[in-house]
C-alpha cells in the first residue's frame, strides 16, 4: 500500500446496528471520529457514521446491520501519508514511524547502517538498525539496536533521510 499508513484493524461485529470493533494501530485515537474517512485495502473508502471511543466501536456508513458489518471483520484500515500528516499533530522531536524507516544512520561520516523497524518499549523507542555491508565484512552483526534518546540521537534530518548519532557504534561494537 505505497503511500497509505496502517492504523487499525476491524474485529468483530458487535451488536445488531452494525458495529464493529476498532483496534486501533496508532498514537492519534483523535482520528476516529464521526465523517472521518478510511480506506480498506482495496481503496475502498469506509466512513465512520458513529464512533464509540469509550468501547472502541465504529459504525459505518452503508454497513448500518448486523450482516454488513459481518463483512468488515478483519478488515485492515488505512490513512494516506498526506491525510497523516495534516490531522495527526507531533510534538518537537516527535516523528511518525514511516518517516523514521530507511534512514541512513550515521555516526560522525560513518555509515551504521538503515532504520529497518521501530520496537516501541514501555519506556522508550528502539530503531532497528540493518548493518551496513561494509561493517558486516569487518564481523560486526548484521542488524542491532538503537535506543531513540538523547544520549544515542544527534539529530534526525528527515529531509535528507538521515540520522545523526553518538555513542551507537559503540553500541555496535558491544555486540
Amino acid at each position: 500500500m505505497d503511500n497509505k499508513v496502517l492504523v487499525a484493524k476491524l474485529g468483530r461485529s458487535v451488536g445488531l446496528k452494525g458495529f464493529v470493533k476498532l483496534h486501533n494501530l496508532s498514537d492519534f485515537i483523535q482520528q476516529f471520529k464521526k465523517g472521518a474517512s478510511f480506506l480498506d485495502k482495496k481503496n475502498k473508502k469506509l466512513v465512520i457514521k458513529e464512533f464509540d471511543q469509550q468501547n472502541q466501536l465504529v459504525l459505518f456508513e452503508g454497513f448500518e446491520s448486523l450482516e454488513l458489518a459481518k463483512s468488515l471483520t478483519n478488515e485492515l484500515l488505512y490513512q494516506s501519508l498526506t491525510h497523516t500528516r495534516q490531522t495527526c499533530k507531533l510534538e518537537k522531536d516527535e516523528y511518525f514511524y514511516f518517516d523514521i524507516i530507511a534512514c541512513i544512520v550515521f555516526e560522525e561520516d560513518l555509515k551504521l547502517g538503515e532504520v529497518v523497524d521501530i520496537l516501541e518499549t514501555s519506556a522508550s523507542y528502539l530503531f532497528l538498525i540493518k548493518t551496513d555491508e561494509e561493517l558486516v565484512k569487518q564481523g560486526f552483526v548484521k542488524e542491532f539496536y538503537v535506543p531513540y534518546a538523547d544520549k544515542y540521537i544527534q539529530k534526525v534530518e528527515l529531509e535528507n533521510k538521515m540520522i545523526f548519532t553518538h555513542n551507537a557504534f559503540e553500541l555496535l561494537k558491544s555486540l
